[in-house]
Order: structure tokens, then C-alpha cells, then sequence
């Protein structure tokens, strides 16, 4: 998911005083965005928790001012917080709230995220006619905005329905125009995931080689921004292409990897996921004494939680 960019225009009432607070609406405005900042930062480190505490100070201070904008993007990053932890109904309800204000002030890239992030709940939740629906009329407002990242993102999310589904000639279609367009506008996140998004095409269309090429791109962008849930993503990718293709020394390298950026990150579902597939790599090569130590770090970490 993207970082989401406000442009406030301060007026002659912006320096007015709020009736809830003793300080001018710009100091409270500032406050909100500095709120926001340290939200951001702790939710590109999947520290979701943390998170939602400073997105809702931020709301908080918004709401002080009325500020309208600042407060639909402040529920829109909520309700993304919420999806991460598969709380989809909680997240809904605060999207739509969003929603009904981005409406309001006409705010066409406000509306597009909205949808998008509905659609995301969509497709976990398999109703990829829906998802569909919902990231075609995103897709739209970012044009009519001319919001070349918001159009790569959608095309690169359409790309992954028509994946599932097995329209791999649309699905194509979709990633390669989504690659064209961060290309351009140097957008290394959302480059990656498209990057992310043609390797498992491939994959599955056994075109092997090329779908470890864009894997191992994918990793270099994410390196380059330095995004670590990317580059989580990333390693796991990589190490379970080798995994299925049985070469299981460089597999085990990348899912070790992959545990040292998990464990830093303290993501512990994905840590259980690097063991697990560690475990079954060193079980089928009938390395018992590896297995046996990964197997204990396993049963360290389930009974930690």
C-alpha cells in the first residue's frame, strides 16, 4: 500500500484559534502531520499497533480544526491498518466513513484510494467480481486526476485478480502498462510489486527463469527505497521459487534471510512461515540436527505468543 500526500492551503482563517484548543488551526494542523509522519513510519515497519495509535492523534487534532481532507486521509489509513490485521468489517465501516467526505470535497485521488483499499478486502476475501468493479472505477478517478501512481498501483492490482482468475493475457496487459507508468514517475514500491506481480505470472506460465530475473529486481528496488516489509516479501518470493524448483541450499539461504528481517521486524506469522519451510527443506535433504535446532526455535517462538 502507498504513502498518502496531502497538500493543505492555508488561508487567512487557517491562523484563526479553535474553539477546542488555545492554539492557532495551522499549529494544530502541523501537529496532525507530524502525528501522521510517525504513523507512517511505524506502519512501513509493519508495527501496525503503533500505528493506529499515532493515525488516531493525528484524526484527533484534525477533527480539532474540521479539517476535513486531513481527516478522511487519517481514517483511510486506520481503516489500511485494520485490513493488515484481517479486522475487514471494522475496516469498512471507517472506509466508507472516509469515503462519504472524499464525496463531499469532490476529491477524486481520495475516492480511487478508498475504492482501492475496499477492493483489497475484496480479494482476500475472494469476491474478485467486486474487486474488480471497485479498483475499474478507482482506475478512473485517478485518470480523471491524472494520478500517474495511483493508475499504476490500480492497473498492478487488477493485474493480480486476472492472475487468479487465470486471465494471464489481461493480467500481463495490466503489469506491463503498470511497469511503464513507475518506470517513468520513479516509484520503486510500487515498481517492485509489479515486478513482484509478473514473476509469479511467469512462474506459473513456467517460464522459469525470467520469473526469478523479475524476483530478484523486485528485491533490488525495495533494497533501493530500503522498504523492509518489501524486501520480507522479497526474499520469501525468491526462496520459495528455488524451494519449488528444488534447489533447496539457495531456498534455505533467502528463507534465512528472509527470518533475519522478520525477526528485526518482529513479524512472528512470517517468522512461523520461514521456520516451517526451513524445517521441511532440511527434512527432505536428511539434515536432522539442522531441522531438529529450527524445529526448537519454532516451538521457542509459538510458545512465546
Amino acid at each position: 500500500m502507498k504513502k498518502i500526500t496531502l497538500i493543505f492551503l492555508l488561508s487567512v482563517s487557517s491562523f484563526a484559534a479553535s474553539c477546542a484548543s488555545d492554539k492557532p488551526a495551522f499549529l494544530i494542523k502541523e501537529s496532525a502531520r507530524d502525528y501522521e509522519k510517525l504513523a507512517l513510519e511505524h506502519y512501513n515497519q509493519a508495527d501496525y499497533q503503533n500505528a493506529i495509535l499515532f493515525f488516531k492523534k493525528a484524526l484527533a487534532e484534525d477533527r480539532k480544526v474540521n479539517n476535513e481532507q486531513g481527516i478522511s486521509s487519517d481514517l483511510h489509513n486506520i481503516a489500511r491498518c485494520y485490513v493488515n490485521f484481517g479486522l475487514f468489517s471494522n475496516a469498512e465501516k471507517i472506509i466508507k466513513e472516509a469515503l462519504e467526505i472524499n464525496i463531499h470535497l469532490e476529491n477524486n485521488t481520495g475516492i480511487g484510494d478508498n475504492y482501492s483499499l475496499l477492493a483489497s478486502i475484496k480479494i482476500r476475501e475472494k469476491d474478485y467480481d467486486k474487486a474488480l468493479e471497485l479498483l475499474g472505477k478507482s482506475l478512473e478517478l485517478y485518470k480523471a486526476d491524472k494520478n500517474n501512481q495511483g493508475i499504476a498501483n490500480s492497473m498492478n492490482n487488477i493485474s493480480t485478480i486476472h492472475i487468479k482468475i487465470g486471465n494471464y493475457e489481461e493480467a500481463l496487459d495490466n503489469i506491463e502498462s503498470s511497469i511503464t507508468i513507475h518506470k517513468k514517475i520513479k516509484n520503486h514500491a510500487g515498481l517492485a510489486a509489479a515486478y513482484n506481480n509478473l514473476g509469479y505470472l511467469l512462474e506459473l506460465q513456467k517460464n522459469e527463469d525470467d520469473a526469478l530475473d523479475y524476483y530478484l529486481l523486485a528485491l533490488e528496488e525495495d533494497k533501493y527505497i530500503e522498504n523492509s516489509i518489501g524486501i520480507s516479501s522479497d526474499l520469501h518470493n525468491i526462496a520459495g521459487f528455488y524451494k519449488k524448483t528444488g534447489d533447496f541450499e539457495k531456498a534455505l539461504f533467502y528463507y534465512k534471510r528472509a527470518l533475519e528481517v522478520n525477526r528485526e521486524l518482529a513479524l512472528l506469522d512470517r517468522q512461523k512461515k520461514d521456520l516451517q519451510n526451513m524445517i521441511d527443506i532440511l527434512g527432505s535433504m536428511g539434515r536432522s540436527e539442522e531441522k531438529d535446532a529450527y524445529e526448537n526455535a519454532l516451538k521457542e517462538l509459538e510458545g512465546a505468543e
